[in-house]
């Protein structure tokens, strides 16, 4: 059967494509170079940025390991896959690796042993942001009972967490669910399509930047009855109010109540100690830090709190041992590490 030219132009490119991969792959391997898999979530979110950021500072400056990015679901499905050791390295939070270790929702029914993660180092604050337009009627949190809501992606951690909210504020089964990714909800809350969208991001998230660079916006303030459910749910999760100064256009130095978590890097329990030391060395290097924050603002935070054992702590609070290789990173800077 002959295929004409476009398809037989495309069917030799895939083929090129392949063999170039293929023979990249081997002369790595040739050269000694492990290479792994890191993820954080989809287009449109920060842990897209920051583990990009990861891939990036590790592969110019490693002679040993050579990092992809490659998109997910976010920290849900992130956690599934490092835990499954299918990824290397995810960005996942502290109320996660809590949720996992205690066989929690959303990982009541998952079948891959609990003891499978450990964690490499802090990667910022997360804070669950929910936008509207600031000319809509919704004003409160409450107002969003019969609204079209964006949860984001089905096994994302902002899919989970606005779920969670709004079951505890008793408004859920009113909500009309999409599950959008976050790039896509803020062109269809621009458009008038969809009433809400939100995403736990740094003050600074990629998706809410763009909504509010087309129209103002308003970011939410969670009822303090339903913060404090979070709150009562896992440690990791604690009450804060911030304030975007400008950038956010419509919330210029307005303040808004939400829920926060440490989010992290986490690595496979199985992956060699000296691939993790290099992943830990060269994105927590000073020396890369105008790198890390200028392709993901988030790890402006996430590089601050590097700088205090306390994230060690928050670790262990939620039952998360350090991995060997990022132990040992932590030791050489001066950290106590058990």
């Amino acid at each position: 059967m002959k295929m004409n030219f476009r398809k037989q132009s495309a069917y030799l490119a895939g083929v090129a494509t392949f063999v170039v991969s293929l023979f990249v792959a081997v002369e790595l391997q040739a050269a000694g170079v492990t290479q792994i898999t890191v993820t954080g979530a989809g287009k449109g979110a920060n842990a897209y940025r920051a583990l990009a950021a990861v891939a990036e500072v590790v592969n110019k400056n490693s002679k040993t390991v050579q990092a992809t990015n490659r998109e997910s679901g976010g920290f849900v499905e992130g956690t599934r896959l490092v835990a499954g050791n299918r990824v290397q390295v995810a960005m996942s939070s502290g109320p996660f690796a809590d949720f996992w270790q205690r066989k929690l929702t959303p990982f009541e029914r998952d079948t891959i042993p609990r003891d499978s993660l450990r964690g490499v180092g802090p990667s910022g604050d997360s804070i669950l942001q929910i936008a509207v337009l600031k000319d809509s009627d919704i004003k409160t949190f409450m107002d969003l009972k019969g609204k079209r809501v964006n949860l984001g992606p089905k096994g994302s951690n902002s899919y989970w967490m606005i779920e969670f909210a709004l079951k505890q504020a008793g408004i859920l089964d009113t909500v009309r669910k999409d599950s959008l990714n976050w790039n896509d909800a803020a062109t269809y809350m621009i458009d008038h399509k969809l009433d809400a969208f939100g995403i736990p991001n740094p003050i600074g998230a990629p998706a809410i930047l763009q909504a509010s660079y087309s129209a103002p916006i308003r970011i939410l303030t969670l009822p303090d009855a339903v913060i404090q459910k979070f709150v009562d749910f896992s440690p990791g999760y604690y009450k804060d109010t911030l304030n975007p100064g400008t950038l956010y256009k419509g919330m210029e130095n307005q303040t808004f109540t939400t829920v926060v978590y440490m989010s992290m890097l986490v690595a496979n329990k199985d992956v060699p100690d000296d691939v993790i030391y290099e992943v830990t060395r060269h994105s927590y290097d000073p020396k890369n830090r105008d790198t890390m924050v200028n392709i993901a603002v988030g790890w402006k935070s996430g590089l601050e709190q590097a700088k205090d054992a306390k994230f060690i702590e928050i670790m262990k609070l939620c039952g998360m041992k350090l991995h060997p290789g990022a132990a040992r990173y932590w030791k050489e800077k001066g950290f106590k590490v058990d």
